[in-house]
């Protein structure tokens, strides 16, 4: 029970922080500090979805049964968590590669909506297997 309370708590709290990494991009970029902050913000978010899906396989490997990926949770699970590492790779990869950095930036902001997109719906999907909604 203590794993899954960890693993819930990093999941909502990078899912936060992702999101206002999203917000920040979306309303202040006619803000000097915006891009710094934004990176900040998701540089910090994107970690704490990896522990979080951590905790997930440590809490399902301590069980009996021992059993994952069975349900569409951890499915979206998985593709959260990668989007969650590929989404800030591919932001920081438009300062190495400024020829590329129109393509870059149109994968890098279809990463991050999908991101914020999944990362409610595995929350949701997770409070159900859990039988808490």
């Amino acid at each position: 029970m203590f794993l899954f309370l960890i693993h819930a708590a990093l999941m909502v709290s990078g899912c936060l922080l992702l999101f206002s990494a999203l917000i920040v991009a979306m309303t202040q970029r006619k803000k000097r500090w915006w891009l710094k902050i934004h990176k900040t913000i998701g540089l910090t978010g994107g970690p704490l979805i990896l522990l979080g899906a951590v905790a997930a396989v440590a809490a399902v490997a301590s069980t009996p049964e021992g059993h994952h990926l069975r349900t569409p949770h951890t499915w979206l699970g998985v593709m959260t968590v990668s989007a969650a590492i590929i989404t800030p790779i591919l932001g920081l990869l438009q300062f190495r590669f400024p020829q590329k950095v129109g393509t870059i930036r149109v994968v890098h902001r279809l990463f991050g909506r999908l991101l914020n997109l999944m990362t409610p719906i595995a929350i949701f999907l997770g409070l159900r297997v859990a039988e808490i909604i």
